[in-house]
């Protein structure tokens, strides 16, 4: 099982893909002019002024504020001369109107100075430009920007401008995303089948940790990719970062929880609160939700590779496997904290989440057989007092044929053949005896030491000699009066767990 999950890991990650973008001209984001606006029409006539400053685009404040940006696309030779429309995009959480080279190539809603006047545009557009007002070498492009009905103020509101081949945004952004369906589909079903087999066990609401793991990496996955399936209005972005965050947090606590009740038996509150005051320390003052939502991930996962790692020292079941795969996330995610929506970011969680699944699925196993193991030592032990029961008082039946009634001794009877609505009981001496009742009605009535071994035979198991078995599953007993009784193949497992 071990190995297996570690083949099914490395399989996904060989599998995420290096997605490569089209040919573009990006906006120069070091070199941009920022001034403050105060209408839509009222674009400054020079950028020079006090109101107007030197900033890297990504980080132009828009929240609550009209700010007009003025920048340069490099377009090359082989873009401009290029088959097919060309577009140019704009990734921002605000409200936008653009011109280039002096000309207006449009709006995305409507940018203003107060939520009143603004109009929520999308947080992912795409504008046709006509390739006369485009050159080769730097544009000029002037850019208004707006966001009056958002909640979170973003450190980096503005993603991405560039000029590339036309296609419609949703299509581009999901290219990059369906990749992703593969870990999601893994977590997903991964949720819901542990989560049955947790429902199933009933052995306490720790069982229930790892397929929410799994739950909320799905979510957080699907908060990600949303952007992709449809263009949004951007207020609607502040939400889906919020739940992308809470995701990662929720995931995360429940990955600790898992490890610390797994391995964790003395001061798990003290463990835990000294992860809490860790987590609040690192996550809360972090720097923009890229780096919130793997803070979020990342510090309960050290946590639990630590907590791993001493049990590893404590020679605990599976805790070096543990230890090992959780230092290994640790890894990825402090190596690349701010690529956390990469989608090689979600195949590591996948593969994270298939070795948890390997650990339960093999614990599951473990502990079936130990109840079986205990079962059958139970039924053995039932089946001796029993025996001993029956040779200090005997059970005796009532047998009743054709008017009569005999009593016959339990200890007597080698076997029970069922005959319709009659039971011919074969005792020791060789005679047989009608007796007026079905099988299931004298099955009730016999004592433990009865096995049933057929739909139609009862067998006494102090007459049985041997027990063989043939190709197609079913046998047969041998009796010490050299009776031979079928035994199907259904029953044959019950059988010689109770003669083992």
């Amino acid at each position: 099982m071990k190995n297996a999950a570690i083949i099914i890991s490395l399989l996904m990650l060989c599998c995420a893909p290096n997605v490569q973008a089209q040919d573009y001209a990006p906006l120069l984001m070091d070199n941009i002019i920022a001034c403050e606006g105060k209408a839509l029409s009222d674009m400054p006539s020079s950028f020079d002024g006090p109101e107007c400053t030197r900033v890297n685009g990504h980080f132009a404040s828009t929240f609550g504020r009209l700010v007009w940006l003025k920048g340069t696309v490099r377009v090359s030779e082989g873009l401009l001369n290029g088959r097919g429309p060309l577009g140019l995009y704009i990734s921002a959480k605000a409200s936008s109107a653009i011109w280039l080279n002096g000309h207006k190539v449009g709006m995305n809603g409507v940018p203003a100075a107060s939520p009143e006047d603004e109009v929520p545009g999308k947080m992912d557009a795409v504008m046709p430009l006509d390739r006369a007002v485009v050159h080769a070498g730097d544009n000029e492009i002037i850019i208004a920007l707006s966001d009056q009905h958002g909640f979170i103020p973003l450190v980096a509101p503005v993603h991405f401008i560039a000029i590339a081949p036309f296609l419609h945004v949703t299509d581009d952004i999901l290219r990059g995303y369906l990749p992703a369906f593969l870990p999601l589909g893994v977590l997903i079903l991964g949720a819901l089948y542990f989560g049955v087999l947790a429902i199933r066990r009933h052995e306490g609401w720790q069982d229930f940790l790892v397929p929410l793991t799994a739950l909320f990496a799905a979510g957080q996955l699907l908060s990600e990719v949303s952007r992709g399936l449809w263009a949004y209005d951007y207020p609607f972005h502040d939400v889906r970062l919020v739940l992308i965050l809470t995701c990662a947090t929720a995931g995360g606590v429940c990955l600790f929880l898992h490890v610390l009740f797994r391995f964790v038996s003395a001061h798990r509150l003290t463990v835990g609160l000294i992860a809490l005051l860790t987590y609040l320390m690192l996550v809360l003052p972090a720097y923009g939700f890229d780096n919130k939502s793997s803070l979020a991930l990342l510090v309960p996962a050290c946590f639990a590779a630590l907590i791993a790692s001493f049990a590893a020292v404590q020679r605990a079941v599976y805790a070096k496997t543990y230890a090992l795969a959780l230092f290994l996330f640790s890894c990825i995610i402090a190596l690349a904290p701010t690529r956390f929506l990469d989608i090689y970011f979600y195949y590591c969680v996948a593969a994270l989440l298939v070795f948890l699944f390997a650990q339960e699925i093999r614990q599951h196993l473990a502990e079936r057989r130990l109840r079986a193991a205990e079962q059958a030592r139970a039924d053995r032990l039932q089946l001796i007092l029993d025996e001993s029961r029956e040779r200090v008082s005997p059970t005796s039946l009532k047998v009743t044929a054709s008017g009569k009634v005999e009593l016959v001794s339990a200890q007597d009877v080698a076997y029970c053949k069922g005959a319709g609505d009659y039971v011919e009981l074969m005792l020791a001496d060789g005679s047989c005896k009608l007796h007026s009742a079905t099988l299931a009605e004298l099955e009730g009535a016999l004592p433990g030491t009865f096995l049933r071994v057929h739909r139609s035979y009862l067998v006494n198991t102090a007459f049985i000699a041997s027990l063989d078995r043939d190709a197609s599953g079913a046998g047969s007993l041998l009796l010490k009066s050299g009776d031979m009784v079928p035994v199907s193949r259904r029953i044959m497992p019950s059988v010689r767990k109770a003669l083992a």
